[in-house]
């Protein structure tokens, strides 16, 4: 018992250790504008898979094609949902990441950097979702 009691304490430890990293992180009003449009994008390729998921007619989609080749990728449709799926996975991981520059004197500059790189994986996630539609419909 005294080593799930261990286990219990450490693991509500490890989250309040995150709870207070974010809350030192979102304090920044630049960051937190950052990460609203992220998560806004974020929503927006959910919805976007959700309705492309919903108008396919057959279980199998065009992933991808290529211009020399034609179509070289296809697959499930239900691969459409790794866009979004990657989009949210990047943006916990740049939480973290800035979280740890926080006590870095260049701190604003990792973070303008960071935050547009983020956004920028976020808005060719949206040319990928288009393009997926235009080759699909």
């Amino acid at each position: 018992m005294d080593f799930i009691i261990k286990i219990y304490d450490k693991i509500s430890l490890f989250f309040g250790h995150i709870k207070v990293a974010l809350k030192n992180l979102f304090s920044y009003f630049f960051i937190k504008v950052y990460f609203f449009i992220a998560y806004a994008i974020n929503l927006f390729l959910w919805l976007a898979v959700y309705f492309y998921y919903s108008r396919f007619n057959q279980d199998i989609a065009i992933l991808h094609y290529n211009i020399d080749f034609g179509i070289d990728l296809i697959g499930n449709k239900n691969y459409l949902f790794f866009i979004p799926i990657s989009s949210l996975f990047f943006i916990i991981i740049y939480q973290i990441i800035l979280s740890k520059f926080l006590s870095n004197n260049d701190f604003k500059f990792w973070s303008h950097f960071l935050s547009s790189f983020l956004l920028l994986f976020n808005i060719f996630l949206i040319f990928i979702l288009f393009t997926i539609y235009y080759i699909n419909f």
